[in-house]
């Protein structure tokens, strides 16, 4: 309840509350750029470490139970290793799949930051609805950020899927966000007027 990030200064936090207790549960969060989905994901990452070390948690309240974490939060490239974006995600939610062992004491709890966003958008859909009906069945629970809209539909062929989203408004021209988590899929996107209001051509 009221968790919020504990690298943010209070004038700038915002908490949110959050709350799953079924294995194979997934949390799609859907919304627009700079809305607020990678810190959200990054707020459940840090409290869980800081819950699990015996430290406080930025939270009003936090319960949780003994569970395995893994992330794919800031994936990166490497010209080194002639590995691109998209490969080294590839190769970290192969990892995902082989961690989320029902065999394993634990069950998993995952966070995946735009799944999938390293490709192409045809190629994204397909590869992010398979890997989420894999996840939705195995011993875990998790929360996937994303800006396909197309996956919010999953939540009405798998009753273990759940939508929320980060919303964003427009005031005098201006993008403005009030980083509140709510339930459901995003009804609104921002890239176009984005671009817009920072004067690049918009067909």
């Amino acid at each position: 309840e009221e968790m919020g990030h504990p690298l943010i200064t209070h004038e700038f936090r915002k908490c949110n509350s959050y709350g799953t207790n079924k294995l194979g549960g997934i949390s799609i969060i859907t919304g627009s750029n700079m809305s607020g989905k990678s810190t959200f994901l990054r707020t459940i990452g840090i409290n869980l470490c800081l819950a699990y070390a015996g430290a406080p948690v930025d939270a009003k309240y936090f319960s949780t139970g003994m569970m395995r974490l893994f992330t794919c939060i800031k994936v990166s490239d490497s010209v080194i290793d002639g590995i691109s974006y998209f490969y080294a995600e590839v190769k970290r939610l192969k990892n995902l799949v082989e961690e989320i062992n029902p065999n394993e004491k634990y069950p998993l709890f995952f966070l995946i930051d735009e799944i999938f966003k390293g490709t192409n958008n045809v190629e994204r859909l397909r590869g992010s609805r398979a890997m989420i009906k894999l996840l939705a069945n195995k011993s875990g629970a998790g929360i996937i950020s994303t800006h396909d809209l197309e996956l919010v539909h999953l939540a009405e062929e798998i009753p273990t899927i759940s939508n929320y989203h980060f919303k964003e408004e427009i005031v005098d021209s201006k993008m403005v966000f009030d980083y509140t988590l709510r339930k459901g899929p995003c009804p609104s996107t921002n890239a176009i007027e984005i671009m817009r209001l920072n004067g690049l051509p918009v067909d």
